[in-house]
C-alpha cells in the first residue's frame, strides 16, 4: 500500500509540534516556521521519527511553502 497524500492533512501531523504537513517531493516538511521539521518518505512511507527528522533551512522552507500554495513567510494559507 502506498502513501496516500489527500490522508496528509486527516492523519499526520508533524511528530515535533503537532502543525500540518506539506509534501515537498519526497519528504514531508512542517507547516510551522520557527519547526520547519523534514520527515522524509522512502519508498512511499513517511519516516515520522523526530530523531530522523531534519530542520528545513529557511531558505528551502520558504520555497518548499510556496509550491504547497502556502504563504512562504508564514506557512499559512492563503485566505
Amino acid at each position: 500500500m502506498s502513501f496516500d497524500a489527500t490522508l496528509l492533512g486527516k492523519i499526520l501531523v508533524c511528530t515535533k509540534c503537532r502543525s500540518l504537513l506539506v509534501r515537498d517531493g519526497d519528504s514531508l516538511v512542517c507547516v510551522t516556521p520557527d519547526c520547519r521539521m523534514r520527515y522524509a518518505i522512502f519508498q512511499e512511507i513517511p519516516n515520522m521519527l523526530v530523531e530522523d527528522a531534519v530542520a528545513a533551512p529557511a531558505a528551502e522552507w520558504g520555497p518548499a511553502m510556496q509550491r504547497a500554495g502556502r504563504d512562504p513567510v508564514t506557512g499559512m494559507q492563503p485566505a
